[in-house]
């Protein structure tokens, strides 16, 4: 490995404990806002796949509500991190959760007067993907500035705590709100989860982004195509994640049917199931400092990648209730740790001014990858079973892992 990747992936000295981070006001808010409102967006997440299922009895439909939404993010995220790095980060936020929180008020008006199509559905997740193509590369973006760098790696372990251990109680609350009242009130109360993030936003004490000399924009998009190139490390990084949720990620979207089909269980115990990977990721936060210190993150990404890949594949097989929970919990701490481990190495190896487009990279592939998997993964369901489809994806990205390993490891 060539002595420059070498340089770019010095170690970094991990604080005393994963909770460091959050001794940081600005960091501490941001997280809390967004607790509160990832919780509702996993509400809504599981809602608008119950209702799907509901609707058109097809994991096939699943796999096309996955593909409008992973349209925009293909298309966009270059631009929205582009985006990220011209404009205030903060501001950009905001105006991106107040567009969200209006689709998820609109999203609860027709279901709770019963005029919900599948196209309604389509069209609002495909409106709401391209809006995070903005949000997510300056939420990414972002942590770096209101954290100390060798804080960098928990920070992101802590905002995919946020987001994934939100999935802990969210997706439980959803299941029994469906169960209650239907899929309109799940939505109702993603959209005054908003609330949470515009409060975090608006208390936030954070500089301006400092002033640079900007060219145009597509001068600053074909900046962000030559760090890529020039950098083919930060590629073999976007290529792990890319790999890990085109194969193995899908299962999240194929719950819906994978309790009604194998396990034969309703709402409530599909919140359930759609619960147990927050719990992984709660566990993935106490682990990523200590095992990063000890083989380093590009090992630890690659290592992640093969034994997540391994929890797929069995997953597929299973028909038991609690052996499914027991490997949903699995499968989110492999996953949170892989993911964690690749966003670090992609922020901390890339230049401070050009962050939010490799973000928008990152959230090009991660989601992207995830949304357009999915659709495969629907049709093959259709046609040979969900977990079949599922475990077919889990055995191709074991392969990939124990390819990309060797090449990770040197990265530190």
């Amino acid at each position: 490995m060539p002595d420059k990747a070498a340089a770019l992936s010095a170690p970094l000295t991990p604080p005393a404990s994963p909770w460091a981070p959050l001794r940081h006001r600005n960091f501490r808010l941001l997280w809390t806002g967004l607790i509160v409102s990832n919780t509702g967006s996993w509400m809504q997440f599981v809602a608008l796949g119950y209702l799907v299922d509901r609707l058109t009895q097809s994991p096939l439909y699943l796999g096309i509500l996955a593909a409008t939404q992973a349209v925009p993010r293909l298309l966009f995220s270059l631009l929205g991190g582009t985006m990220a790095d011209r404009i205030d980060r903060r501001r950009l936020l905001v105006a991106t959760n107040l567009f969200l929180m209006t689709t998820a008020t609109l999203l609860a008006v027709l279901a709770l007067t019963g005029r919900i199509r599948i196209w309604h559905v389509l069209i609002i997740a495909g409106l709401n993907s391209l809006v995070q193509s903005f949000d997510m590369p300056a939420r990414h973006s972002m942590v770096p500035s209101l954290v100390e760098e060798r804080e960098v790696l928990h920070a992101i372990s802590l905002n995919s705590v946020a987001f994934n251990g939100a999935g802990i109680f969210g997706p439980s609350i959803g299941g029994a709100l469906i169960a209650a009242v239907g899929e309109g009130g799940c939505f109702v109360v993603n959209a005054a989860s908003y609330l949470g993030t515009l409060s975090a936003l608006a208390m936030m004490d954070v500089p301006r982004q400092e002033a640079v000399v900007r060219v145009r924009l597509s001068e600053d998009l074909r900046e962000g195509v030559r760090l890529l190139r020039q950098h083919r490390h930060l590629l073999l990084f976007l290529t792990a994640v890319a790999a890990l949720s085109f194969f193995g990620r899908p299962y999240v979207r194929m719950l819906p049917t994978f309790a009604r089909e194998v396990l034969h269980v309703g709402a409530t115990s599909l919140g359930v199931l759609q619960s147990a990977p927050g719990v992984g990721t709660i566990l993935s936060a106490l682990l990523v400092g200590h095992i990063s210190a000890a083989r380093g993150k590009g090992a630890l990404l690659g290592v992640a990648m093969l034994v997540f890949g391994l929890l797929v594949t069995l997953f597929g097989l299973v028909r038991a209730f609690p052996l499914s929970l027991v490997l949903l919990v699995l499968m989110g701490t492999t996953q949170a740790l892989a993911l964690a481990s690749a966003n670090a190495l992609v922020q901390l190896n890339t230049p401070p001014h050009a962050r939010g487009r490799m973000m928008g990279f990152y959230s090009m592939v991660a989601f992207g990858g995830f949304a357009v998997g999915s659709l495969p993964v629907g049709a093959m369901g259709d046609v040979l079973g969900v977990g079949p489809a599922l475990s077919a994806g889990g055995v191709i990205l074991v392969g990939i892992a124990v390819f990309l390993i060797p090449k990770l490891r040197a990265y530190q």
